[in-house]
């Protein structure tokens, strides 16, 4: 509504009053910290089918992942508060490639609200009415979209799934040739096609569960890198055990604690919440062998519901929780 009347709190106030939805306006102030994450899958239009998985498990087209706050978890629990969770993703999709999408995957939240539902009525609208039907504050937070790109393949996970395709966190992982432009587009359907789902499908649970904050070393922006080594240097000059100590031990002592923290950071670096053994770039090292191609992870992301709004903390060690799922399988 806001986005209708040009962002005019009074105009969309008088607008939601026509329509006897003024409560709802005046619940939007409200703290909405709960509610749920959804990913959603769709093939591209252009596929043949080849390279296609099930919708829940992703293959080539794209994922979209939408949070969708409420106040409590009772409504999030609500069988309308997720039908409209599903239209909003639906919606989404229906931009097809008019869709504003920036370089961190984040959907241009204007053009969102503005689409239509599967009802008719605008995504905005429909936020307003649930809002309205609940008597909470519901508010689409963000929405992100993820392709797969030329000859690549896009895998969703929903941890612990509230209803096919919701819950608490969502991550997506890209699964691409090393030269999309040059190389044969990767193929569920050929070689290492069992090896290529399960190792996408593996990926999106690890980054659910082990957090990644980069891809690898060389996407770490430089001022992170040495932001952390001057919060190490501060740490060596507070410990007596490295008072009088040279420069060039201090500095190779700095670079070792920094190593194990990009290994901690970069999801190349981790290691494999499926196979313990295994670094991440050694699996797809192995993943290469099994489709008879080069093969990298082109993207990913983590989506969590309420992160940055003071929720309730998730609890838990994720990626034990997620080698014990595996385990029960």
């Amino acid at each position: 509504m806001l986005v209708e009347h040009g962002w005019d709190m009074d105009k969309a106030y008088d607008a939601l009053r026509k329509k006897g939805l003024a409560a709802a306006a005046k619940k939007a102030s409200r703290h909405a910290a709960e509610g749920l994450v959804g990913a959603s899958f769709a093939a591209s239009a252009a596929s043949n089918g080849s390279g296609d998985a099930s919708t829940s498990g992703g293959g080539r087209g794209s994922v979209v992942v939408v949070e969708l706050n409420s106040e409590t978890d009772f409504v999030a629990r609500n069988e309308l508060f997720q039908k409209l969770l599903r239209e909003v993703m639906g919606a989404a999709h229906g931009l097809g490639p008019a869709a504003a999408v920036g370089p961190d995957h984040a959907m241009d939240m204007d053009q969102l609200m503005s689409a239509r539902t599967p009802s008719g009525t605008s995504v905005s609208e429909a936020v307003t009415a649930l809002a309205a039907q609940v008597r909470e504050n519901v508010r689409l937070r963000r929405a992100f979209r993820v392709d797969s790109g030329a000859g690549g393949l896009v895998f969703p996970y929903v941890h612990q799934a509230a209803a096919p395709g919701l819950g608490k966190l969502a991550s997506v992982v890209v699964l691409a040739p090393e030269q999309a432009d040059k190389a044969q587009p990767l193929d569920t359907a050929g070689r290492g096609g069992p090896q290529l789902l399960a190792a996408g499908g593996g990926l999106a649970m690890h980054v659910a569960g082990m957090r990644p904050l980069y891809l690898n070393k060389a996407a770490v922006p430089p001022a992170a890198m040495e932001r952390e080594r001057e919060l190490l240097r501060q740490q060596l000059a507070a410990d007596a055990d490295f008072a009088g100590k040279p420069t060039k031990v201090l500095d190779k002592v700095v670079e070792g604690r920094l190593g194990k923290l990009l290994a901690d950071w970069c999801l190349e670096a981790q290691r494999y919440v499926l196979e313990d053994d295994l670094t991440v770039d050694k699996l797809v090292a192995r993943l290469r062998k099994e489709v008879g191609q080069p093969v990298r992870v082109a993207s990913f992301l983590r989506v969590q519901c309420g992160e940055g709004l003071g929720a309730k903390a998730g609890g838990g060690d994720f990626a034990a929780e997620v080698a014990r799922i595996v385990s029960e399988a």
